[in-house]
């Protein structure tokens, strides 16, 4: 399972950081529209291996609810 963080200039990796989280890239278009618009980063389209960190979302994990 990939381990790497997608945001701009964050290095996180599973290996350096077990304690994180890695959340893939939500399906849902609607969800996945706002996700990349504040992930931004120009001209990138995730991949099915693209992870974001725990770091990066305001409670330490992704929420179920939008």
């Amino acid at each position: 399972m990939p381990g790497i963080c997608c945001a701009v200039g964050c290095d996180n990796s599973r290996q350096r950081n077990p304690g994180l989280q890695f959340v893939s890239i939500p399906k849902d278009l609607d969800r996945r529209n706002k996700w990349l618009a504040a992930i931004r980063r120009d001209h990138w389209q995730p991949t099915s291996n693209s992870r974001l960190c725990s770091q990066h979302f305001v409670s330490g994990r992704k929420m179920t609810t939008p």
